[in-house]
């Protein structure tokens, strides 16, 4: 692209000798004359033509764009990082990303540094700060503690095991000499590891997560080539060159801006959700379902802080006006643009579903062909203007989803070669599509510049090598940044609203909308509202103070937070953010000299109630009396105590109306023990962690029972956030007889509970010898309706066939248990408001990962054909099942059902699976212990027209998976040997599926095996394969199990 090249320096040159201080003079190279208004018509405005003679066979524009961010990552009282994550992506990815852009010339892209990156990266270079990785490392190995043994040998293999510790010998034998991640085999490689096995282990996490390109140079591959048997020198040797690399971060990218190779961007400062610190009610406009905060959260000033703030940093290290701007997560929305304009940005970038929205069209992306290449390009493939009630107008680019996550998520499992060129195919085949539309037209690619390289051979060096060089030498294709195409084509269309959404969805969803999410913008909200008594004079603080906490509110209004709390995103540490989100909240207080609210010590992340030793198996409706009637109890759940509690059992069982509860005590009980029941009920706002007598409970709780074993009444308290307040006096029976106690009440008393939900429980007693059962987590107790229901279709599905195709075998960890992927049976039901769809196993359904859910190894599949036979739907199953239907049936709907991401999964525009994300927040999943099942309840004003007596349905059985392969929907691979946390039993090719088990019922005309093992072998990559390039699984009806 020499030639194209050449003329785009010479017109920007003479675009920057007119000088910046009036509008750019339209160059030579310009839009030609647009004739034709985009499909969507009524939601854009065309500018007037420009005038000047266009240039023809104008090449396709790459906007390439890396965005590189890291949150704010709290200290401990030491001043240490509490994570390693800003420091070693530092060594691994942020240096390298920029100076490979540099080795490609005529190579030009994007990078976003974020403000909260740079401020770390800047405590690590001025101020001399550490992480406590770093500082575990540097105590000799001969020193090290036990709990610093521990924390060694649990966290210094986090790197990607495959393509970082697998690349070094004595690294990956460190891995497998310390065996699993239990706390038992912690224990014993505490034990087996030597002196020598935690220094070298030591040296090896540190120096693994150093770029390719680093450790082939000195300091760092003398180490390399020593490979084991390190001293305490080395590490000096070590840690100098590490902090090397990270002093050179920001100067770099600062000379590449300067020489017109990179355009450095910003993001709002603390990466907020901007539109939602705007207000919050714009979540409402993508999920009118969304559970919302009880407080609005509404400070427009403080978004104008995060903007100027952002450019402040900017100027300080780039000696620059910025004109770029990545907001938190790509969020954006029509009420934020003038506070965009007015800042000084000219332009922002966000995701496709945006600008699907924006116009008005279905679904949450653009439609495309059988090549995924867009079928209306010309209205795609251009930035647009936006204009808020004030300032300038702001240009938009949106994110090409297919593209960038294909780089995301797909080219890694590709060799480097075959994905740069496969990207560059689709680009061509863009730029093909756009033959006689009038342009010019750029492609906006935007990726994570940190996170996925790890998952590519050699952190994807051939893959950026290979790509730069073809673009940089394509005639065709022309790499650009945002600033340079606006300097050279001013004139764009303009788009009349802009949607609320993100880079990946026309909504929030991700950070409010659902309980938890709902509860931090409570706490935000509660502390900024204290914050502002400050500022406005109602109290008082000296201007140091003010700004300091200020500081902390502004931290604590980032995205990074919200996304690691409710369901849809789990880190596998998400109670780390909750508490680093609170710690930030408490600074407020702190910086102002005064005593942090208690409510701030309360979790947002709770710990999982117990599983009872027995669990509820049906109706329980006993005679209060205080006698054990014979099996009157025999259907309740059962907590079995200590021998030597003063509580045996707590037992409680419930029916349509009432909770029934039972305290079985070691002895007679005198009059007027008080028994406290603590309930943290859903709904209810206000919690504490301190109990009726000041004692500190295990979990938060929102409202307690107390009552006498002497007398009647029995009393409802509740929190007001602060204190115990008692609310009203319970109607119910209570019956003592010796060592029995049994209590009787409403069903209310739950508070806001639904179908499956377990409302956490402590109890205690209070005398001489107060007493708190089990102190080491919550109870729960599990609501049930027990309201009739009709039931629509039950499959028993036969035992022992967990074995996909007839030769998987499960995963070697003991968290995998026998049984567990038997699936025995598949029930509809319905109560007439919604459907429940249960889901049967062999073993006991155990929670070994702790989701939220109350299952962790098991994903279920439903796919639901509304209209079968009739060859109308998708065939594939969801991505990464590697199965379809036959050519007569398609599905409409699905449900896909895990511990941590369950979706209601529908398609769309383009036939491509997508969350229904008001379906997903209706939908409620629980474990029936009862039933050793697992229950989907969906609302039926979901499922649209038609009765599910005539629907067909496909039901699979897999491995849940939270580090899935590339384009993975979550679901756990198969080798052709089981490994610890994989299935094995495949065939070695790549189009196998990963189906465990398949409904198939006894006496079915094709069996489980045959369905499974019977499709085309392949050994090249799934990406590009139809239907029936996989196994084609049966459906199932009504009328055929009838």
């Amino acid at each position: 692209m020499k030639t194209i090249s050449k003329l785009l320096s010479i017109v920007l040159l003479l675009a920057l000798l007119a000088g910046c201080s009036k509008p750019a003079t339209t160059p030579e190279v310009t839009q030609a004359p647009v004739e034709e208004q985009p499909v969507a018509t009524e939601e854009t405005e065309e500018v007037a033509a420009p005038t000047e003679e266009v240039v023809e066979d104008l090449p396709l524009y790459v906007n390439l764009t890396w965005h590189q961010h890291q949150p704010l990552y709290y200290k401990n009282e030491d001043g240490v990082y509490t994570r390693p994550w800003v420091r070693v992506h530092a060594t691994k990815d942020y240096l390298d990303m920029a100076e490979m852009i540099d080795q490609a010339p005529g190579m030009k892209a994007t990078i976003n540094l974020t403000p909260s990156l740079i401020r770390q990266l800047d405590d690590f270079v001025n101020n001399g700060t550490k992480d406590l990785y770093w500082e575990l490392a540097e105590v000799p190995a001969a020193e090290l503690s036990l709990e610093q043994k521990t924390f060694i040998l649990e966290r210094f293999f986090d790197a990607n095991w495959d393509h970082i510790i697998a690349v070094f010998p004595r690294y990956q034998e460190l891995l497998d000499l310390r065996g699993g991640t239990d706390a038992e085999a912690i224990a014993a490689a505490v034990e087996s590891y030597t002196e020598q096995d935690f220094r070298d282990l030591q040296i090896w996490f540190n120096l693994a997560w150093v770029d390719p390109d680093y450790l082939a140079q000195e300091p760092f591959k003398a180490l390399v080539d020593k490979g084991r048997d390190f001293g305490e020198e080395d590490k000096i040797v070590l840690f100098d060159g590490i902090k090397a690399l990270i002093a050179k971060v920001i100067p770099t990218h600062k000379d590449l801006q300067d020489q017109g190779i990179i355009e450095v961007i910003t993001t709002p400062y603390a990466h907020p959700i901007l539109p939602l610190i705007f207000d919050t009610d714009l979540a409402l406009v993508g999920n009118p379902k969304a559970i919302m905060p009880q407080e609005r959260f509404s400070y427009p000033d403080d978004a104008v802080f995060h903007l100027q703030k952002s450019l402040e940093m900017y100027e300080e290290h780039f000696d620059m006006p910025v004109r770029g701007l990545w907001p938190g997560e790509g969020s954006v929305a029509e009420e934020i643009v003038s506070l965009v304009s007015e800042a000084g940005y000219q332009w922002m970038q966000t995701g496709e579903p945006v600008l699907v929205a924006s116009l008005g069209m279905e679904g949450d992306r653009f439609a495309r062909d059988g090549s995924d290449t867009v079928t209306d390009p010309d209205t795609f493939y251009r930035p647009y203007y936006v204009q808020g009630e004030t300032g300038e107008k702001v240009a938009v680019f949106f994110r090409d989803w297919v593209i960038s996550d294909k780089v995301g998520f797909t080219y890694s499992g590709m060799s480097g070669e075959d994905a740069a060129q496969d990207m560059v195919n689709r680009l061509e085949n863009i730029r093909t599509s756009l033959e006689g539309s009038e342009g010019p037209h750029i492609v906006t690619i935007v990726v994570d510049g940190e996170n996925a390289w790890e998952n590519y051979d050699n952190d994807g060096k051939e893959f950026f090598h290979a790509l730069y060089s073809k673009l940089a030498e394509s005639e065709t294709l022309q790499t650009i940044t945002p600033s340079e195409y606006l300097e050279l084509y001013p004139e764009q269309r303009d788009l009349k609203t802009l949607f609320p959404g993100a880079w990946f969805s026309a909504n929030y969803d991700t950070w409010i909308g659902e309980q938890e999410e709902a509860e931090g913008w409570d706490l935000l909200a509660k502390v900024r509202a204290d914050l502002a008594q400050y500022e406005d004079g109602t109290l008082s603080a000296t201007p140091e103070a003010l700004a300091e906490a200020q500081d902390f509110m502004y931290l604590a209004e980032g995205s990074d937070w919200f996304w690691w709390y409710g369901t849809d995103q789990d880190s596998g540490q998400d109670n780390y953010f909750d508490e680093g989100f609170r710690a930030l909240l408490k600074g407020v207080y702190t910086s102002l000299e005064v005593e942090y609210p208690a409510f701030l010590d309360i979790p947002i992340i709770q710990p999982q109630p117990l599983k009872p030793t027995t669990a509820i198996s049906g109706q329980t409706t006993p005679v209060i009396d205080g006698e054990l009637g014979e099996d009157e109890w025999a259907t309740a759940a059962v907590y079995e105590g200590e021998e030597v509690d003063p509580i045996q059992n707590f037992v409680y069982g419930m029916d349509q109306e009432k909770l029934h509860l039972r305290f079985d005590f070691s002895e007679p009980l005198g009059d007027f023990r008080r028994i406290l029941v603590y309930l943290n009920a859903p709904g209810d706002q206000y919690k504490l962690m301190v109990g009726l007598n000041d004692e500190t409970l295990v979990s938060p709780v929102s409202r307690v029972i107390e009552f006498m074993t002497g007398n009647n009444p029995i009393t409802l308290y509740k929190s007001d956030g602060s204190a115990w307040e008692p609310e009203q006096a319970l109607e119910g029976e209570l019956a003592v007889d010796g060592e029995i106690v049994e209590l009787s009440l409403d069903k209310t008393v739950l508070g806001e509970v639904s179908a499956g939900s377990v409302v956490p429980v402590q109890i205690g007693i209070t005398g001489e010898q107060p007493f708190q059962f089990n102190q080491s987590a919550p109870l729960g107790i599990q609501y049930f309706s027990f309201e009739p229901l009709t039931s629509l279709l039950r499959i028993e599905d036969p035992e022992g066939d967990d074995f996909g195709p007839g030769t998987y075998t499960y995963p070697t960890d003991g968290v995998f248990k026998a049984g567990d992927f038997d699936l025995t049976f598949f029930d509809i039901s319905s109560d007439g408001a919604n459907l429940y769809f249960s889901f049967g196993v062999k073993s006991e359904i155990t929670n070994g990962w702790g989701s939220p859910s109350g299952f962790s190894v098991q994903t279920f599949d439903v796919y639901i054909d509304k209209d079968p036979g009739s060859g109308t739907g998708a065939r594939m199953l969801l991505p990464g099942r590697n199965a379809a239907l036959s050519a007569e049936n398609g599905w409409e709907m699905a449900l896909w059902l895990e511990g941590w991401t369950p979706q209601v999964v529908v398609l769309d525009a383009d036939g491509m699976p997508v969350n229904y994300t008001e379906a997903t927040s209706a939908m409620k999943v629980y474990v029936d212990n009862s039933q050793n099942s697992v229950v989907a309840s969906v609302p039926v004003e979901f499922f649209g027209e038609g009765e599910p007596a005539t629907w067909a349905f496909a039901v699979a059985l897999l491995g849940q998976e939270g580090y899935p392969a590339d384009g993975v929907w979550r679901v756990r691979d198969i080798s052709q040997k089981a490994e610890a946390y994989r299935f094995g039993g495949a065939p070695s090719d790549n189009n196998h599926t990963r189906i465990i088990d398949l409904l198939v019922p006894e006496g079915s005309e094709v069996s489980q095996q045959d369905a499974l093992s019977t499709y085309p072998s392949s050994a090249s990559p799934v990406d590009g394969k139809g239907p029936d390039d996989f196994a084609i699984i049966p459906v199932i009806t009504v009328e055929s199990v009838e």
